[in-house]
């Protein structure tokens, strides 16, 4: 009887040491596991960057959309998170480089928009990001002003989404220009010519992960 208590002490000391060893075999796994997480660097592809953008005419407010050719990106080398990556983030864009598909309409964006507008160069940085927004610093017309928008993380690729109201960076007098020498083109089946002040854009960045 003495011996088989004793056996069956020893079997279940036995389990109790292998159930710890085990626990401890896979807290160590997951903390190994979050390490390897943590660990990840990311870096934005600069050579992939491209900048979008879509205006609106019409009374039914019809978008015309394009991008921009020609812009400088820069922004932290390497971060451990998309949204350390974003912070303080800068972009120039030029102008001139406007490209809607049309070079008819391109000339006359940069002749009657965007040099009544005073802005060869549109420059954004990135004062906030985090939890799929954030605010830009966005200057055009020789004026600085806040910029909200949203962001996301998707087939490695970070797409950056604002709405623009022109109004806010005292864009009337150029939007008139233009409106002006594209009437006809701006004049919908109700006819009234009509260009609205609010732009869409979206900022597209490829991200190397390691």
């Amino acid at each position: 009887m003495k011996l088989l208590l004793n056996k069956t002490t020893y079997l279940v000391l036995t389990l109790l040491i292998f159930s710890c060893n085990t626990s401890k075999k896979e807290k160590t796994k997951i903390s190994d596991a979050e390490t390897v997480k943590e660990e990840h660097l990311y870096s934005i592809d600069t050579t992939g960057v491209s900048v979008l953008w879509t205006a609106y005419k019409f009374t039914d407010k019809l978008g015309v959309s394009g991008q921009f050719d020609n812009f400088k990106f820069s922004g932290p080398n390497k971060a451990s998170s998309i949204e350390a990556l974003l912070k303080q983030a800068k972009i120039a864009i030029q102008t001139a480089s406007v490209n809607s598909n049309l070079e008819i309409r391109d000339t006359k964006l940069v002749a009657s928009f965007f040099k009544v507008f005073n802005t060869d160069t549109i420059e954004g940085t990135v004062v906030e990001a985090g939890q799929g927004k954030g605010v830009f610093s966005l200057k055009m017309n020789t004026m600085r002003n806040p910029l909200n928008y949203t962001y996301s993380f998707k087939n490695d690729t970070i797409i950056m989404s604002a709405k623009i109201d022109l109004k806010i960076w005292k864009g009337d007098e150029a939007m008139q220009s233009l409106n002006k020498v594209c009437y006809d083109l701006h004049t919908g089946t109700d006819g009234i010519s009509k260009l609205w002040p609010d732009v869409a854009v979206q900022i597209k960045l490829p991200v190397n992960t390691k």
